[in-house]
């Protein structure tokens, strides 16, 4: 893909507003008239919108101001539409974005794959992640009359009276039946507003945004579990069947509730990055460990006070020269954990029920997110936000 400015790898923008309603209002007056062929489009009194053909759809939303905003979705190429966590697509807008409406678009139902808004002559939008090269804009979005053009020659070869082609086919015909759309224009926002959401229908994306969440969090202190037995089995089967590279041992896993939804083999199961199960004799040296740290945490007696604590959902353990080291998350994500699907990342159900068991005093911040229905909702927006060192390089540039 080629950009405006001809460097590769950069999504080609769509023209001004000016031109995109040019062609697209011509449409939508020939579609009023009766169906085209192709490419049918309307007007109503939030803007422009072409019809889905199934692959897809875009809308032009014009601004006071000389603004507006462009969006809609290529279902088969927007990278945009199952990101993990999901993508706000409204991250960084202006202040003058109509906000309110646009949540309303954004939670209709629909897909969004994009959402770009105009001023001072240049599109902008919200900074995507690297891997999210193509959200359909160049796709959908018409960079000239081709659309004009198609639905003529459909126009052509379907029998159209000569007539009514001659007519249609003139500038000044053109012009006449754009001015008779009518030019609806929205009143500009006032501010992006407090507590915004962002759809999370997947459920890896409620896994990715719980993700997000626990990477920020810290690890509280809490008692360090000793040398166990359960320790030095879960090291000794390690250093016998597990692999070494360069003279080092290490194996990561999380913890998997049998009763979690999202635990597709139905039994307490300890996984690796890759959301495989580490299989029966590892994955009951791992258990082992874990509720013999449970109970060294809670002192003598165990229980009660190890459950306060809560068990760990992550461990690392490595062996070198220099020993063994045993690294535990109990309260957050760490970054040993690469994992970058996100069923991989964090496990709601597993989560939920560890939580549970916890004392109220002992659950990290994040856990509130899990008495919240965020399928439903949607997620905070912040924490759908692209960091910098995530976001893409291509982001738009000023096309006329």
């Amino acid at each position: 893909m080629t950009a405006a400015d001809g460097s590769p790898g950069r999504p080609t923008l769509p023209p001004s507003p000016e031109v995109l309603w040019w062609h697209a209002a011509t449409l939508a007056a020939w579609s009023a008239e009766h169906p085209l062929p192709v490419h049918n489009y309307r007007v109503d009194e939030a803007g422009l919108h072409s019809e889905d053909i199934g692959n897809g759809w875009w809308a032009l939303a014009l601004v006071e101001g000389g603004r507006a905003v462009l969006y809609g979705v290529d279902h088969d190429y927007s990278d945009t539409l199952s990101h993990t966590p999901p993508l706000d697509l409204l991250a960084g807008g202006p202040h003058w974005l109509p906000w309110e409406w646009l949540a309303t678009v954004i939670d209709g139902g629909e897909e969004i794959g994009f959402v770009y808004w105009w001023a001072d002559g240049a599109w902008g939008r919200a900074p995507y992640p690297s891997e999210a090269v193509d959200d359909g804009v160049s796709a959908m979005v018409p960079a000239d009359d081709t659309e004009v053009r198609a639905v003529l020659a459909a126009l052509r070869e379907d029998g159209a009276a000569p007539e009514e082609l001659r007519r249609k086919e003139t500038e000044e015909a053109r012009a006449a039946a754009v001015r008779g759309i009518g030019r609806p224009e929205l009143p500009a926002g006032s501010g992006e507003p407090a507590g915004r959401r962002v759809p999370c229908p997947l459920p890896e994306q409620y896994a990715g945004v719980l993700a997000v969440a626990m990477r920020a969090a810290e690890e509280p202190e809490r008692p360090v579990p000793g040398g166990s037995g359960a320790e030095e089995r879960l090291a000794t089967w390690l250093r016998a069947h597990h692999p070494w590279v360069e003279g080092r041992c290490t194996l990561v896993a999380a913890f998997a509730d049998g009763a979690d939804p999202g635990n597709r083999y139905r039994r307490d199961a300890f996984l690796d990055e890759q959301g495989r199960w580490l299989g029966e004799e590892l994955s009951g040296l791992l258990a082992d460990l874990r509720e013999a740290d449970a109970a060294d945490m809670g002192g003598p007696g165990g229980g009660a006070a190890g459950d306060a604590y809560g068990r760990w959902l992550y461990v690392r353990v490595e062996i070198g020269a220099d020993g063994v080291t045993v690294d535990r998350a109990h309260d957050h994500l760490p970054r040993w954990w690469q994992a970058r699907y996100g069923g991989s990342m964090a496990w709601p159900g597993t989560l939920a029920r560890e939580m549970g068991r916890r004392a109220p005093h002992r659950r990290p911040g994040w856990a509130r997110l899990l008495d919240e229905d965020i399928p439903r909702t949607g997620a905070p927006a912040e924490l759908c936000a692209v960091l910098p060192q995530e976001a893409a390089v291509h982001f738009p540039t000023r096309r006329p």
